[in-house]
Parts: structure tokens; C-alpha cells; sequence
């Protein structure tokens, strides 16, 4: 938390407090002198087993688990870069440069604005600053993550009156600093409804509610799994709610689809009772949109989802399956068509046919 002091020239000084991590990287990679080989090696093992199971893992993933791990990992690595701004503000105001400490403490958070103590210490650097919308936005924000993190906290923990408390006095200098402002309400509400919704890079809620803004043009971003970032511009009036609704479009994955089928000609393949030949197109679309002119030298490329595939050709029975085709994955579909008159054609001869024998003479 930061704590500041006014010396007796009116300058303003900050001691900055950094945030202590627990767990650094070196102390996680830090070995004791007196471990022995044995515990050594033991220790380096099971680091290479887990990294293997990783790998694993990572190959036999399904498109919706690779996205789900790759936006995590870029999570991670945002919440590390803002860990680099946060000891830098630190620095700067040890320095007294307290304009850069704000402008790079503001950074850490809108890197990771997940984290309550971000937006708090940056509410407190700005009101010394008395940079009164960098501090409204900043409290308006902690009020959602503080209270996000008390829900997860058991009534028991002595942190949770903490953080109450804390909420009680920054909402008595939220209403100080909505006083100097023209502020208005953005009634937010997301399609589908999990997407995190952000504003002005602010992390403000997940699926619908209302968040206070200053008055003027502001950024509204979504993001979701399965789905495009979307953003929109909201335009924040004073008195009267603003309404906006974000509606991302869903990422279209793809994957490949191999047939092969007896006999090779003549046959009509159907997606979902529609021919082949109508769904050709320069690009795949969701719809089922293939490339190409679908023939059975090269893959189909399709929807990742379920599908409905027959093949049809006169005189032979037809043959249906319930695929399902995944993200960046290949299938393959082997099919014999059973002939409907295989069993007279097997009773027929094969051999060249034999001419009757020549009619006798007439009056002989």
C-alpha cells in the first residue's frame, strides 16, 4: 500500500511500499546447501516428468482446451510484465519522480486489472497526485475486484473485514471525487454471457450490470472464450443511463475430413442431407462451406462440429454416420457401398457366352 508524507516545502514525496510476491523465482529455483545428490537428482526427475505429461497434454488437446490454456498463459505472462511495472513505480517514487511512479503503477494495473491491490494503490498514488479521474476510474474499479475477492473468502478469514473496511473508506473518496466530475452509469449486458467485460481497459464484471464512467466517449471490450474480441464506444452522459450491448462473433474452427469409398464412381457424398458439389466455395464457412471442388484426392475442409454424412449411388444401398470433425484435426471415412443385386451378380456367368446351336435345314 503507499503512504505518503508532505514535506515542510509542499512538495509532494511518496514512499512507495513494493509488493512482496510470495513464492520469487529465486527461491523456487534456490536449492539448500546441505541436499544431498540423491534429493537433487530426485527433484530434477520429477521436473522432467512433469514437463513430459505437459507435453502430452498439450498434444492430445481439443481446440477448445488450447485456446483455453493459450489464454491463460498470455494471462500469466501480462500478470509478470505488470509484477516489472509495479517494483518500477516503486523506483520512480524513491526517485521522486511521482508523475512516472503513477503513469507505470496505472500500467501494472491495466495489465493485470484483475488484482485489487493494483487499482487500490493506484487510487491512492493518484489522490496524492491529485489526479482526480485517474483515481475515480481507479476506485470505481476496486470496488468490483475487492468485492470479488471477498466473495471468495470464508466469513472467518480476518482479511475479508479488511478488505470491507478498505471499501468503506474508498467509497467515501469515490463520492469526494464524483463531486469535481461529470460522471454517468453504462448499463452493460454481453452476449453470450460469460465474456469479461472491460472498460476503458478496466476490468468491470462478466455478463450483464451497471458501472459507473466519466462522461464522454469510452471503450467497451469483451472477451470470451469460443469468441472474436469485440469492442464498441459507448457514449457516457450525465443523468441519463447509457445502454450497450456487446455481441462477439463466434471464432469459426476447422478441421479436415478424409473419405474414401467403394466404388470410386459415381458416388454423390451429402453433408447434412446437402451435396457436396453445393457447398463448394473459395473459403470454408461455418455453415459447412467447403474448399475446393471436394474431390477425394484431397481433404474436405469443414466446420469443427458434428455432421451427418451419406453416400448415394444408384442401384447400391445407401451409407450414413454421425461424425464429429475437430479443430485442426484430420478424420478419415472409409465406406463400402453394398451393391442392392450383389447376390444375382454373383449367381451370373463369367465367362464369354456360348452361341446356340445352328436351326436345321428346312425340308430335311
Amino acid at each position: 500500500m503507499f503512504q505518503f508524507k508532505i514535506a515542510p516545502n509542499r512538495s509532494l514525496q511518496v514512499a512507495f511500499c513494493a509488493l512482496v510476491l510470495a513464492g520469487t523465482a529465486a527461491a523456487a529455483h534456490a536449492q539448500p546447501a546441505a541436499e544431498d545428490r540423491s534429493a537433487v537428482e530426485e527433484k530434477k526427475k520429477l521436473l522432467e516428468e512433469r514437463e513430459k505429461k505437459k507435453t502430452e497434454a498439450t498434444v492430445n488437446e481439443t481446440g477448445e482446451q488450447k485456446e483455453e490454456r493459450e489464454r491463460t498463459e498470455k494471462k500469466a505472462e501480462r500478470s509478470k510484465e505488470a509484477v516489472k511495472k509495479y517494483s518500477a513505480a516503486g523506483e520512480a517514487t524513491r526517485r521522486r519522480d511521482n508523475q512516472k511512479a503513477l503513469e507505470l503503477m496505472e500500467a501494472a494495473w491495466m495489465l493485470d486489472p484483475y488484482r485489487y491491490e493494483f487499482s487500490r494503490d493506484t487510487a491512492a498514488l493518484a489522490e496524492a497526485l491529485q489526479a482526480t479521474e485517474t483515481e475515480f476510474r481507479a476506485r470505481v474499479a476496486l470496488k468490483i475486484t475487492a468485492t470479488r475477492q471477498m466473495a471468495q473468502l470464508a466469513d472467518t478469514n480476518p482479511k475479508k473485514k479488511d478488505l470491507e473496511e478498505m471499501l468503506v473508506k474508498s467509497q467515501e473518496r469515490l463520492d469526494i471525487v464524483k463531486s469535481k466530475l461529470s460522471t454517468g452509469v453504462i448499463r452493460l449486458s454481453s452476449e453470450p454471457k460469460t465474456c469479461e467485460i472491460f472498460l476503458e481497459g478496466s476490468f468491470v464484471g462478466t455478463g450483464s450490470g451497471e458501472i459507473e464512467a466519466v462522461a464522454g466517449q469510452r471503450k467497451v471490450e469483451a472477451h470470451c472464450q469460443g469468441y472474436y474480441d469485440h469492442e464498441l464506444f459507448v457514449n457516457v452522459r450525465l443523468g441519463d443511463p447509457s445502454s450497450a450491448t456487446v455481441k462477439p462473433n463466434a471464432i469459426a474452427y476447422f478441421g479436415d475430413l478424409i473419405v474414401k469409398v467403394e466404388p470410386q464412381d459415381g458416388v454423390t457424398i451429402f453433408l447434412d442431407d446437402i451435396s457436396t458439389t453445393d457447398r463448394t466455395a473459395e473459403k470454408p464457412t461455418p455453415d459447412g462451406k467447403i474448399a475446393g471442388k471436394g474431390t477425394r484426392e484431397l481433404p474436405y475442409k469443414l466446420a469443427a462440429r458434428k455432421w451427418i454424412i451419406r453416400f448415394q449411388k444408384d442401384g447400391y444401398d445407401r451409407w450414413h454416420r454421425r461424425i464429429e470433425v475437430k479443430r485442426d484435426q484430420k478424420i478419415m471415412i472409409d465406406a463400402r457401398l453394398e451393391a442392392l443385386n450383389e447376390s444375382v451378380e454373383e449367381k451370373a456367368p463369367t465367362g464369354p457366352s456360348k452361341a446356340p446351336p445352328p436351326a436345321p435345314p428346312k425340308g430335311k
